[in-house]
């Protein structure tokens, strides 16, 4: 069955999706306002390849400290073109449009423009992806994004056109990669950011060297690389954790927050002139925050037949009716077979119907005809 001894373990896969989501967001918040400083040390390219580089090698070293017990699905065959997707997408063409439009922006209106990637990757989630959103959600989504659309308006006036479209389409290329990772929010975290991250920047760094761009002077070259490590690698990370739990459209509020972050480093280390619509629009994104983590969305739901591999909690007590199967010759379990334990598998869900508080995760995809 699992590979690797269990971990027993007992917290609320939600609240643990949203403290990962709300520490990612603190990371990329940190990096928009970072990475303007640094802009200039390099090409767009060079730079973006630098920033994953950081990347790869912070996930390497938390592998390192994790070790093999991780108790997580691998990443499978079937699961190359989204990785593939989420790669190009969300590792190169993203942080390369970022930095470009940073070199024409303001370090403020920059990260205030990347609330347009919650913008994104709600509408894809939504009218694509199938998720869905209760009241308290969209009325969440409605503060947040008006909160979005305020910090805006308030710091457009140093703007120009061609770094809003390029940062709209880091945000659109991130949008469409939180979908993709989301689906593949089954498979091991820490595998897929390390496979994203290497992936985008070891072909940039050829690109960039081939073209016979050259490295930032060392200062500056570390910086990038620190800026990587925690914006990109550890954020991908905690991301990736926050949309197995929570889902695409609820990771996309809560991951709104970011912006948030990179205001305040703007006003508090940056010195840039604070508004009262920043203000409002500030007050009007924690109270959707607010919100989002009160939400508690439950109604009698089925269950189809379904087969798959992932990382699950097996309770004897049945504490999660979703993973209720037998382990036959389960030789992995805990010393104490009667505690709850995290381990991966492959494993059959059998038709359940019953009603429990849920989010759009991969087990709850199913219709809402009620309007709930």
């Amino acid at each position: 069955m699992g590979s690797d001894r269990p971990t027993v373990i007992s917290t609320s896969p939600q609240r643990h999706g949203l403290i990962a989501g709300l520490l990612a967001a603190l990371f990329f918040g940190l990096s928009a306002p970072l990475i303007s400083v640094v802009s200039g040390a390099g090409s767009p390219l060079m730079i973006a390849a630098l920033l994953y580089s950081g990347a790869a090698f912070a996930l390497l070293v938390v592998r390192g400290f994790r070790g093999h017990q991780q108790q997580e699905s691998p990443v499978q065959r079937r699961d190359l073109p989204p990785l593939l997707g989420l790669t190009v997408l969300g590792g190169m063409v993203g942080p390369i449009c970022l930095v470009q439009g940073l070199t024409l922006l303001s370090a403020g209106s920059a990260s205030l423009l990347l609330n347009l990637e919650a913008v994104f990757t709600l509408l894809i989630a939504v009218l694509i992806g199938r998720e869905h959103l209760s009241r308290r959600g969209l009325i969440a989504a409605v503060l947040i994004l008006s909160g979005a659309v305020l910090l805006t308006e308030s710091s457009l006036h140093g703007a120009t056109l061609q770094g809003t479209v390029l940062i709209a389409g880091a945000c659109l290329a991130w949008g469409i990669d939180n979908n993709l990772s989301q689906r593949l929010s089954l498979r091991d975290p820490l595998q897929i950011a390390l496979l994203k991250a290497i992936g985008a920047s070891g072909p940039m760094l050829l690109l960039a060297l081939a073209a016979g761009q050259t490295l930032p002077a060392w200062p500056a070259l570390l910086a990038v690389l620190a800026i990587g490590s925690g914006g990109y690698g550890l954020s991908i990370w905690l991301d990736l954790l926050a949309l197995r739990h929570l889902g695409a459209a609820r990771e996309a509020l809560v991951f709104s927050t970011a912006p948030f972050v990179g205001l305040l480093f703007s006003l508090l280390v940056l010195r840039e002139a604070f508004t009262s619509g920043m203000a409002m629009a500030s007050a009007a994104m924690l109270l959707g925050v607010a919100l989002l983590i009160k939400e508690d969305h439950s109604h009698w739901h089925r269950h189809q037949a379904l087969h798959h591999a992932h990382r699950h909690r097996h309770d004897p007590a049945g504490g999660d009716p979703h993973h209720s199967h037998n382990h036959p010759g389960d030789d992995n379990g805990p010393a104490n077979p009667q505690r709850a334990y995290w381990h991966a598998h492959e494993h059959q869900h059998l038709p359940i119907e019953h009603e429990h508080a849920h989010v759009s995760d991969v087990h709850h995809r199913h219709g809402h005809s009620q309007g709930l």
